[in-house]
């Protein structure tokens, strides 16, 4: 299952947008970036896209109290709908009862609406469709929507990506089967993505206790795909316990997995995470395929990322989208970024701006082919000039002031006023951080004009 595209029908922040997927080639799996300031919308637009591939029914587990419903529907509207067209694999994804397969591409999406004239607790539906006899077309509640069809892999991962920490409601979520355990992060800052560690560990029990090949099978993947380069400074899976999963280095220092960096354990969880998902969707057999000696899983589907970079330093932020689509090379990765380096990881067609409250004149809009090759030809700094992000400058604050203070100072000292013999102190300082600031050889920026 991939989304083609989507369309939010004034939802939230949105009167109105539509984002077509569909790559040159007519693919959808990838790296697919929102890029925008705060408040742009970026994160409501992944919650938009999860709630239309969940469906009213989980949904509601994972929004809460009725009563708080109405902050997404845009101003004082009383209809709001989050559309989508989805392509499905017509060998993995299934369909529930007998009924007509839909074509290629099949629409779905859900409302949120006030039914009653005097109505102040919005109601979550889906969007019907009809055929032109006016019969419901049920294609999602037979598909994507319906707990045991089999395939349509989607999941949904939030900006608080850790080990632990989960609310004992969102543990409920998170130990059930089906699309609410796999957005639960997503909707909820209070949970963990413990489950997916707690179950690799199981797995080792089960495979002490019986020798299943099914569950070594499962072990060994995981095990080498995570140590296929996935953590830096050479760490990798050690050893598997019934109470732990240890992380040896190059230097031979062992440490279970919870006590090593945020950012390493964020990495580890969503990739654990999204392995455990698609395991519990198309089972351990055929899912892992070796080819040129890395360990992959070639199986199609959907996962929404918001803030990728959250935790991560600069070069695993360069390097991580790469990972991630060698060894998921079937997967749609959508994802929001504030990061020039996670930005430049996009296929074609792959960013997507959103423009701030404070620029209320610009439409969201995908980046065009020209503008995509340069953001991915580009050096960082110029990314972040560029119209994907934005900036007016990347040096600091202070660093902008000191430039406009050598140019006062430095006009006056050739007017006839002149200057002061402080003000000549001043300026003599100011030359000597604008040679730092101005050196062609770091930065590649012009000189100033001299003084």
């Amino acid at each position: 299952m991939y989304v083609k595209s989507v369309t939010l029908d004034s939802f939230k922040g949105f009167k109105n947008l539509k984002f077509n997927f569909e790559r040159p080639d007519g693919k959808y799996a990838g790296w697919t970036v929102f890029v925008g300031g705060n408040a742009s919308g970026k994160s409501a637009l992944l919650k938009g896209i999860a709630l239309a591939l969940m469906g009213p029914d989980a949904s509601r587990q994972l929004l809460g109290n009725p009563a708080d419903w109405k902050g997404w529907m845009h101003k004082e509207e009383r209809r709001t709908e989050s559309l989508l067209e989805l392509a499905w694999d017509d060998k993995l994804d299934r369909f529930k009862m007998r009924g007509k397969q839909p074509g290629q591409v099949f629409d779905v999406g859900v409302r949120f609406v006030m039914e009653g004239k005097d109505s102040t607790v919005p109601a979550l539906r889906s969007a019907e469709k009809r055929s032109p006899r006016g019969t419901r077309i049920l294609t999602p509640l037979r598909g994507p929507w319906d707990p045991n069809a089999g395939g349509w892999f989607a999941a949904g991962y939030g900006p608080m990506r850790r080990l632990s920490g989960s609310s004992s409601e969102s543990i409920r979520f998170s130990v059930g089967r089906g699309a609410v355990s796999r957005f639960v992060t997503l909707f909820r800052e209070d949970a963990a993505l413990s489950e997916s560690e707690a179950w690799l560990k199981t797995n080792h029990s089960r495979w002490l206790e019986t020798k299943a090949r099914e569950q070594k099978e499962l072990l060994d993947g995981v095990q080498d795909m995570l140590n296929d380069n996935l953590l830096p400074h050479g760490m990798q899976i050690s050893r598997i316990t019934v109470d732990h999963v240890f992380i040896r280095d190059k230097d031979g220092l062992e440490l279970p997995m919870r006590d090593i960096s945020d950012g390493c354990r964020s990495v580890y969880a969503t990739v654990l995470d999204l392995v455990h998902g698609m395991v519990e969707v198309y089972g351990i057999p055929g899912l892992f395929q070796r080819q040129e000696g890395r360990v992959l899983v070639t199986r199609p589907g959907v996962v929404l990322v918001d803030e990728i970079e959250a935790h991560l330093h600069p070069q695993w932020q360069r390097d991580i989208p790469e990972w991630l689509k060698k060894h998921f090379p079937n997967v749609q990765f959508l994802v929001t970024t504030h990061s020039p380096l996670v930005a430049q990881a996009a296929d074609l067609n792959g960013v997507f701006a959103m423009p701030s409250q404070s620029d209320p004149d610009r439409a969201p809009r995908p980046l065009d082919p020209a503008e995509v090759e340069l953001l991915r030809l580009g050096r960082a700094e110029k990314t972040l000039l560029g119209v994907a992000f934005g900036l007016q400058t990347v040096r600091s604050s202070w660093a902008n002031w000191q430039i406009e203070r050598w140019k006062r100072l430095n006009a006056k000292s050739k007017s006839a006023a002149g200057l002061t013999t402080p003000e000549k102190q001043d300026l003599d300082e100011l030359k000597r951080q604008m040679d730092l600031a101005f050196d062609r050889r770091t930065d590649g920026s012009d000189a100033p004009p001299s003084a």
